[in-house]
């Protein structure tokens, strides 16, 4: 048997006083090494379970908050929302009159957009680091909140000489400046309720100021993307339209388009809906309110009785380029 040579080992202070270097030990080969135990199949690593304490209430929890890394549980989040709730980035842009580079110095949290599944992910932030951020600068943790009664004709012509900025308004604006061009047209205006409350579908009541009177009920769409309204809010507003027997006719306006199934929809429905696209605000900001082109859904003629075809008397249809 030939004996096995391993690494020296280091000297203790006797070696080092007689020169020398190291010890060797002789092992002999022929014995296996005890097994490793972490290698036995019976072997089982065992995971700690304990889990961190929430910061707020001190129960253990799993959770961290997303901004604060900090374990904090579900039921302390919703309790306080001041302190750990989320604000969205057009919120914190709008109503605290922040800019996008200020909030560059804060955390901020992804999640899907709950109303469009295809669109970009929602930017939150934390809600009370927001008002930290609006009170250096402002002075006021408060929102800056405006409660608008007009569009200026200023406001007018520069949306009319640069339509595709109707993107960069917001739901409350757009909302009051068609509510603006139908009261251009002649019709007594109503508005429902603010954009953020519930309206029962409709957003703006409207009805001629003289002349033989009609009930018309609007509903507005505003995208900030080249997003287009579809089918399936057009359905949900002829349903509430079918259960208001009172009201005459509907009107759908966006400031983008409808998608194809929207517009198959209402022309099955054209005795009681309209749809008003990005086309149609582009001369309604320009005052060009009798176009032949808003006949559209009119027919040529109509047939009051077998062999009896009464013409419509109306002007020749424009379509826009």
């Amino acid at each position: 048997m030939s004996p096995t040579l391993t690494r020296p080992e280091t000297p203790n202070k006797t070696d080092a006083g007689n020169g020398s270097y190291g010890i060797c030990r002789v092992i002999d080969a022929s014995r296996s090494p005890s097994p490793d135990p972490r290698r036995s199949p019976n072997f089982t690593h065992r995971v700690p379970t304990h889990r961190p304490d929430c910061v707020d209430c001190a129960k253990p929890t799993g959770r961290l908050h997303p901004i604060l890394n900090i374990p904090l549980c579900a039921d302390c989040r919703k309790a306080k929302p001041a302190v750990y709730g989320y604000i969205s980035k057009t919120r914190a842009l709008q109503e605290y009159r922040l800019k996008e580079n200020e909030l560059l110095s804060l955390g901020s949290h992804l999640v899907d957009n709950p109303h469009y599944k295809k669109a970009a992910p929602m930017q939150l932030y934390l809600f009370s680091q927001v008002q930290y951020l609006s009170r250096q600068k402002w002075g006021s943790s408060d929102p800056y909140l405006v409660t608008s009664t007009s569009i200026s004709e200023d406001h007018i012509s520069i949306l009319a000489e640069c339509p595709s900025r109707l993107t960069q308004l917001s739901p409350a604006e757009f909302e009051l400046l068609i509510a603006d061009r139908l009261s251009e047209m002649g019709l007594r205006i109503q508005q429902v309720g603010a954009t953020n409350r519930k309206d029962g579908g409709i957003d703006i009541l409207a009805c001629p100021m003289s002349g033989m009177p009609f009930l018309l009920a609007v509903q507005v769409k505003h995208h900030r993307s080249s997003r287009k309204t579809g089918v399936s809010e057009i359905r949900d507003f002829a349903g509430v339209l079918h259960t208001h027997r009172e009201i005459s006719m509907g009107l759908v306006v966006t400031n983008t388009a409808f998608s194809p199934d929207a517009q198959w929809f209402a022309e099955q429905q054209s005795a009681l809906l309209r749809l008003r696209d990005a086309h149609d605000l582009t001369r309604w900001l320009k005052r060009d309110f009798d176009n032949p082109y808003e006949w559209r859904e009119m027919p040529d003629s109509i047939t009051l009785a077998p062999n009896i075809v009464i013409q419509i008397p109306r002007p020749s249809i424009w379509v826009p380029s």
